[in-house]
C-alpha cells in the first residue's frame, strides 16, 4: 500500500496541486496558485484600473477584475472555446465566471486546510530550493 504524500511536501518538491472539474460548458483544469501566483494576479487586477484609484471602481467591478485575472492565471487546460478567448473576461457568461471563480475558491481553501493540517517537518528528503546556493545579504 503506498504512503499517501503530505501536501505541503508535494508542492515544496515542485509539484502543483491541480484538479480538474466538468462544467455545462465543458471540462476544465485549475492549478493551486502559489503566493508568487498571487502577487501576479493582483498585478494583474491593479492593470485592469489603468491607472485609475480603486475608489473610481465599485467594490463589484474590484472583485470581477480579480475574477477574471486569477482565471487567466489558474485555468491550465480548458475547452477549446475558453482557450480562443484572450481572457476570462471576454466571456459574457457572468454566472459562468462566478461559477468557476467559486470552484477556485473551494480549491484554495481546501488545499489552505491540507496545508494547515501538514505533518510535514522539512526531514522528509525534499531537495534543496532553487536559492539553497546563493549567498543572502553579506
Amino acid at each position: 500500500m503506498e504512503k499517501k504524500r503530505d501536501i505541503l511536501e508535494v508542492i515544496l518538491s515542485g509539484e502543483r496541486i491541480v484538479k480538474k472539474f466538468k462544467t455545462k460548458r465543458g471540462t476544465f483544469v485549475m492549478t493551486f496558485p502559489l503566493p508568487r501566483d498571487l502577487r501576479e494576479i493582483e498585478v494583474e487586477v491593479a492593470r485592469m484600473t489603468e491607472g485609475l484609484p480603486v475608489a473610481s471602481f465599485t467594490k463589484e467591478m474590484i472583485a470581477s477584475f480579480r475574477a477574471y485575472a486569477t482565471l487567466n492565471h489558474v485555468i491550465t487546460d480548458s475547452p477549446e472555446w475558453w482557450k480562443n478567448l484572450e481572457s476570462a473576461e471576454d466571456c459574457p457568461d457572468d454566472e459562468f465566471i462566478t461559477h468557476l471563480y467559486g470552484r477556485y475558491l473551494r480549491l484554495y481553501q481546501s488545499t489552505q486546510k491540507s496545508i494547515t493540517q501538514s505533518k510535514f517537518d522539512g526531514d522528509d528528503g525534499i531537495s534543496k530550493s532553487k536559492n539553497a546556493g546563493k549567498v543572502m545579504g553579506n
